[in-house]
């Protein structure tokens, strides 16, 4: 009796607080692949950034890795933060570097050096990472697909406007109260924000 019940749908409800801080770290973690993934790494995501005690890049990623990159470049676009013309310009280019990768039968290996494009060794295949890279092509296959309906300059262009605005804000404030003085900047950015809501 009580399996063939009908679920009840429980929805969770976020506070405005929740979702100003979900919405701006989702922007901070668009701003890693926006930053990394560019033609000093033919358009492959790096598989890490060390911040600590200096900034290094590790220039090696994998199947995971590149399709989790193309699904971020997507989700920025449904954020508003990537414009149409180049999430399809990104998807674009790292698909043009994965058609050169060296593959076994068509299989991505599990490290590739994303400055010289070879396999690293050990060289292998992954079915772990070839089953994430699938879903992910699977996954950004279905929203490319929707682009042709989808207007140029809809809704979400605005909020991503405010989550960038709203990171800016969150900076400014931080380096004005570091430095000890009131600035007009970060007041001016308040307003601003306050203005777009």
């Amino acid at each position: 009796w009580w399996l063939g019940r009908p679920m009840s749908a429980h929805l969770a409800a976020l506070t405005a607080d929740e979702t100003d801080f979900l919405r701006k770290l989702a922007r901070r973690t668009w701003a890693y692949f926006d930053t990394l993934v560019a033609a000093d790494d033919h358009w492959l995501p790096p598989d890490n950034m060390q911040e600590q005690t200096a900034a290094v890049v590790a220039h090696r990623t994998s199947p995971t890795n590149i399709g989790l990159s193309l699904l971020s470049h997507l989700s920025a676009y449904d954020f508003g933060y990537l414009g149409m013309g180049a999430l399809v310009r990104r998807c674009g280019n790292t698909l043009d570097t994965m058609q050169g990768l060296e593959r076994e039968r068509g299989h991505f290996y599990n490290w590739y050096d994303t400055q010289s494009l070879r396999p690293l060794i050990p060289i292998y295949i992954s079915t772990v990472d070839s089953g994430n890279l699938c879903a992910h092509l699977l996954t950004l296959h279905a929203g490319l697909r929707e682009l042709p309906s989808q207007s140029i300059l809809g809704a979400p262009v605005l909020q991503g406007l405010r989550d960038t605005l709203a990171i800016l804000i969150d900076t400014v404030q931080t380096e004005t109260a570091v430095a000890g003085r009131d600035d007009a900047i970060a007041s001016f950015l308040k307003q601003l924000n306050v203005a777009l809501r």
